[in-house]
């Protein structure tokens, strides 16, 4: 086989070339043995050896082809290796909304984890060629010394080159080339780690405010808290391995019930509830506290009982889960707007607590929780309510002031506003009446919202205007910012904002509930 076609198809050329061994060894016998039965022949055979031009030793040359081959199959790996981790590290820097969220929770953590091992992997092995030396003694036609097979093997794979080159020809071995991968190294790190570095503040600011206590967080309460706000190594590994660390929506343990008629999609909510060896064991005799979840989808999609922080999580700390599906306007014959969401999700919290006690909830102990849309009918329906069971809020990235945001210029909002909005009314004051902080007073129930700095559908602005409004009326609260982060921060379960989320979150029902 020639060695150009090694080049072509480099990995098929292994099999190959122990047959061009076979066929070197095999023809080299039919020659000797010709010669040795034919005399004749030899005088043919010196003409030609003469005629021909100097040949490499059949042996010699079939060593440089598979040192060619094995030099296309690591140089085709590595550059499929640089592929992934640019393609990675650049998707997930770019803010597109809650498609950085899903790269970052699929891809960053182990595409991390690769770069690093192939950074050890690049830097221990020259460190190891440059002390070990050359490691076989035969000296190449040219006088230099040859180098290690480590080192061979390493530059062959594409790492930084300090030895002497082998003498295959491949790119790698060229100065210019182990610069640019160098280069190319520290690119990478600096796009894969940006967003875990520019959170270092915000892991110590998290962590001081937990080890403080007092309303906003009690970690004493917490059962099996996260230890710290973030885990390097959880992150690279399970990392997006394991979405849900390996918790569920538990889907298949909830009751469901119907709370009101008249809605598309169905008015229900489901109910998990805690339980041990089959059996419920409530946290007290009153029954147990109660997450009451709203989920988003742009106030006209999503689904009940599908939160990213999931549902089992909380049941294995003995709370109760509650999760409410609400109409939708492209579903219900002739619209619905969001004053009828927000009747939805209060006429939902009514019938949960007039079912409690027969279902084992505790509603004197409830704490509302919501995403995006969600957060937004939390926020307003537990401020409206201002029941007194309500014992707290949860809002993640909730578009929670639409008067601040349409008096800020508007933007990707305006279009989802106009659908859920009564034609007939002003819109001045529908604005007004569906914005969180209209309903805040001083006895408002303490608010956590967690936040990406990033976030190009929900302004970090809006919530940032909500806690100036009930800082200013005294309520407890804490802004919880994820630098870089886009909307669905908490996508990965070991995602920089999903364990931010889960440390904050879990302290703040703690303090609550």
């Amino acid at each position: 086989m020639e060695s150009e076609n090694c080049e072509v198809d480099a990995c098929a050329c292994f099999g190959a070339m122990a047959d061009d061994e076979e066929e070197e060894e095999e023809g080299g016998g039919l020659v000797e043995n010709s010669a040795a039965h034919d005399p004749d022949a030899m005088p043919n055979l010196l003409d030609e050896d003469l005629t021909r031009a100097p040949t490499m030793d059949p042996r010699n040359q079939s060593q440089e082809r598979r040192r060619s081959c094995c030099c296309s199959c690591w140089t085709t790996i590595a550059v499929i290796i640089h592929i992934i981790i640019l393609a990675a590290a650049i998707l997930g820097m770019i803010p597109i909304g809650v498609m950085t969220s899903v790269m970052r929770a699929f891809m960053s953590g182990v595409v991390t984890f690769i770069w690093l091992v192939y950074c050890c992997v690049s830097v221990t092995s020259n460190l190891v060629s440059f002390f070990i030396g050359p490691a076989r003694k035969e000296k190449h036609s040219d006088g230099d010394d040859p180098p290690s097979r480590l080192s061979d093997l390493c530059n062959k794979m594409g790492c930084l080159c300090v030895g002497p080159p082998p003498p295959s020809a491949c790119c790698w071995n060229k100065i210019p080339w182990s610069i640019a991968i160098s280069l190319l190294l520290v690119l990478e790190g600096i796009l894969l780690l940006t967003p875990v570095l520019a959170s270092v503040s915000s892991f110590h600011s998290l962590d001081s405010d937990s080890n403080s206590g007092g309303i906003i967080f009690d970690e004493a309460k917490a059962v099996d808290p996260r230890p710290s706000p973030f885990s390097f190594g959880q992150y690279m590994l399970p990392g997006s391995f394991s979405q849900f660390g390996g918790y569920d929506n538990n889907a298949g343990r909830a009751k469901t019930f119907k709370y009101k008629d008249g809605c598309e999609p169905e008015c229900e909510l489901d109910i998990h509830i805690p339980k041990s060896n089959g059996e419920s064991t409530p946290s007290s005799s009153s029954g147990y506290p109660v997450i009451f979840h709203i989920h988003g989808g742009g106030w006209d999609s999503g689904e009940k009982s599908t939160p990213l922080v999931p549902i089992s999580y909380w049941l294995n700390r003995n709370y109760a889960f509650v999760s409410i599906q609400y109409r939708f306007p492209s579903q219900t014959p002739g619209g619905a707007t969001v004053f009828e969401q927000l009747d939805d999700v209060q006429d939902a919290f009514d019938y949960i607590t007039s079912i409690g006690a027969e279902e084992g909830l505790d509603t004197s102990r409830v704490l509302f929780f919501g995403d995006s849309a969600g957060g937004h009918l939390a926020c307003t329906v537990a401020y409206r309510s201002g029941a007194p069971g309500i014992r707290g809020l949860v809002n993640l990235y909730g578009a929670t002031e639409w008067e601040y945001y349409m008096d800020s210029g508007g933007g990707y909002l305006e279009g989802l506003f106009e659908k859920v909005l009564p034609s007939s009314a002003t819109a001045k004051d529908d604005y007004r009446n569906v914005s969180c902080s209209t309903y805040a007073t001083s006895a408002s129930a303490p608010i956590l919202t967690v936040h990406g700095t990033w976030d190009t559908l929900v302004p970090m602005a809006v919530s940032e205007h909500l806690h100036s409004v009930v800082t200013t009326l005294g309520v407890s609260n804490l802004l919880v910012e994820v630098p870089l982060a886009e909307h669905v921060l908490e996508a990965g379960f070991y995602s920089v904002g999903g364990q931010m989320t889960i440390f904050a979150m879990e302290r703040f029902v703690a303090a609550q509930l």
